[in-house]
């Protein structure tokens, strides 16, 4: 599967901006999007997998995947003796995976175990997001919720709202503080902040949390409550954001495959930033990830 993008925009991609390299994860596998200036080009199948997850961090990608999890190399990617997964995650020492029932760091080639959590929903930072809510890195102590579907930085999606982690009160275990922060079911949060430990005041100045319909932008990194702060986010389609990513522009990636790209003013060739898409026409897409 592939898509040939026009001459020009190739070569204004080499000429005047530094291209990035996106990675889809879906039913079909791991799809490689090239971007840059706020546009987004030739896109192909880097590798055929019925992916699960996918994180990137350091110049690197992880996929998890129904038989194994998947590492990117030079030539591809590489098979890591896991085993099958539901959730990929980087913290400030490196790749974290979780899957049936155990979830463990990848070092120097080997897979070290940090705790046992049933059905995890996704990994970031110190956080496990669980079916029966959040838990903590290493150990997997109990922090509170329920029915959590993602993690980042201090912030939590479950089934009832969307939560922040209050690390000034509160212990670790299960009276954990949360605050919450929007109403409703919350599918998605993603942040580029400090996601190694996910506590305290947010250092990074990007997070974004989506629900069925909408994918809001969070405008007062201080507060993070109450919901104004909360900025719909004007896209060019209506379909449901099932994950965003960082890198010097803000990716999204839809369930129906429409890869979108936020980018600054001064960052385009023609001036005009904001969110541009295109559609991948792929299947089952479950995350979007940069390296």
């Amino acid at each position: 599967m592939s898509d040939v993008s026009s001459l020009s925009e190739k070569r204004m991609y080499g000429r005047t901006h530094t291209e990035t390299h996106a990675y889809v994860a879906s039913g079909l596998g791991v799809t490689r999007v090239e971007t840059a200036g706020g546009q987004i080009g030739r896109f192909s199948l880097a590798r055929r997998c019925a992916a699960r997850d996918i994180a990137g961090a350091g110049g690197e990608i992880a996929v998890a995947t129904e038989e194994s999890v998947l590492v990117s190399t030079d030539d591809g990617f590489a098979e890591t003796g896991f085993g099958p997964a539901t959730a990929v995650g980087y913290d400030a020492d490196g790749l974290v995976a979780a899957g049936e029932g155990r979830i463990a760091r990848y070092d120097d080639g080997e897979w070290w175990g940090m705790g046992a959590v049933d059905d995890v929903r996704a990994l970031s930072g110190d956080l496990v997001a669980a079916a029966d809510g959040v838990y903590g890195l290493p150990g997997c102590p109990y922090l509170g919720l329920h029915d959590a579907a993602d993690v980042a930085g201090p912030f939590a999606a479950t089934a009832d709202g969307l939560y922040r982690r209050d690390a000034e009160e509160g212990s670790v275990g299960p009276a954990e503080n949360w605050l919450p922060v929007r109403s409703g079911a919350h599918d998605v949060v993603a942040s580029d902040g400090d996601r190694e430990q996910g506590l305290g005041e947010h250092d990074g100045e990007r997070v974004h949390a989506a629900d069925a319909d909408t994918l809001y932008e969070l405008t007062d990194t201080d507060g993070a409550s109450p919901d104004p702060h909360w900025r719909p986010c004007d896209l060019p389609v209506r379909e449901r954001v099932v994950d965003v990513a960082y890198g010097t522009d803000t990716y999204a990636i839809t369930e129906d495959a429409t890869c979108l790209v936020n980018t600054a003013d001064d960052a385009t060739a023609d001036g005009r930033g904001g969110w541009r898409e295109r559609s991948l026409g792929v299947p089952e897409v479950v995350g979007i990830a940069v390296a």
